[in-house]
């Protein structure tokens, strides 16, 4: 009985301590993503984190009119400053060089892919790809934040002698809310986000412009795209919790051709001012 007395004080006293000092670690852990707890096997940035892959079906290229299928990785809408990458338009690998809990920056790249002369560009001159890169930032809180990216032409190889040139950037607003509990006592997360992207003159003219060459074998009417607006997209995103670990996740969007890009002959007659796009998938989260 001695002993039976000691051990539960003790017992207890410990119990207390483990709370104190284990939950503001495992906050600290999910939020700020800093290193792991020694006891976990899971690095701190992959923590909450989902890992898995969607299928969708995406335009091939802005105002073409058609949806081709493609497989993505799974994205993260647990909130509005991890979501707005997720809906993004104009997507690419986003690399953070400084990382806080309500301010993101960092460095960008992506491919972009040959745009062929055929579909709604029939007769017009096909694009060959080029590597892209820029920067990006968000800021904001959990339930609403603010981003911007530019991404540019870098590089491409000197056999492309029309490689894609110029300069777009994206600025966007998203909104986050938590919706029903669900699996393993995880919320329903639903994003929604809308932006508006810019491009110079070169990308403008190159991707909706037509030259005189280009406008005989096309039968379409020469036509000179300037720098300016080119596009709105409003998406929304969501993940619905199985269990504590796994998830269903998806995203729909729309794209709206705007200005200059929305005059373009080629866009009036044959292809479409607005693209439309979405994807389902399924996720682990760690």
């Amino acid at each position: 009985m001695i002993a039976l007395r000691i051990s539960v004080p003790a017992l207890l006293i410990t119990l207390a301590a483990s709370c104190v000092f284990s939950f503001p670690a495992v906050g600290q852990m999910v939020k700020a993503n800093d290193d792991v707890l020694p006891d976990s096997r899971v690095p701190g940035w992959l923590q909450d984190r989902p890992l898995g892959l969607t299928y969708g079906y995406y335009s091939p290229y802005e105002g073409s009119g058609e949806l081709l299928p493609s497989i993505g990785l799974a994205s993260d809408y647990g909130s509005a400053t991890s979501a707005g990458s997720a809906p993004q338009t104009m997507p690419s690998i986003d690399i953070p060089v400084v990382s806080q809990e309500n301010f993101r920056f960092g460095v960008s790249a992506n491919l972009w892919g040959a745009i062929d002369g055929t579909g709604a560009k029939d007769g017009l001159e096909a694009l060959y790809p080029s590597l892209s890169a820029g920067i990006w930032g968000v800021v904001g809180i959990e339930s609403i934040a603010v981003d911007a990216k530019i991404l540019g032409k870098v590089w491409s190889p000197e056999e492309f002698t029309n490689a894609r040139e110029g300069y777009e950037a994206q600025v966007g607003l998203t909104l986050y809310s938590p919706m029903m509990r669900l699996g393993g006592g995880r919320f329903v997360d639903l994003s929604v986000r809308a932006d508006l992207t810019m491009a110079d003159d070169s990308y403008m003219d190159q991707h909706f412009g037509i030259s005189d060459a280009e406008a005989l074998s096309a039968g379409l009417e020469a036509y000179t795209a300037g720098a300016g607006l080119k596009s709105a997209g409003l998406s929304i995103g969501t993940s619905v919790p199985l269990t504590r670990n796994f998830e269903l996740q998806g995203s729909a969007g729309l794209l709206q051709l705007l200005d200059h890009a929305a005059a373009s002959p080629w866009v009036i007659e044959r292809g479409e001012l607005t693209d439309i796009w979405g994807n389902l998938g399924f996720a682990f989260r760690f």
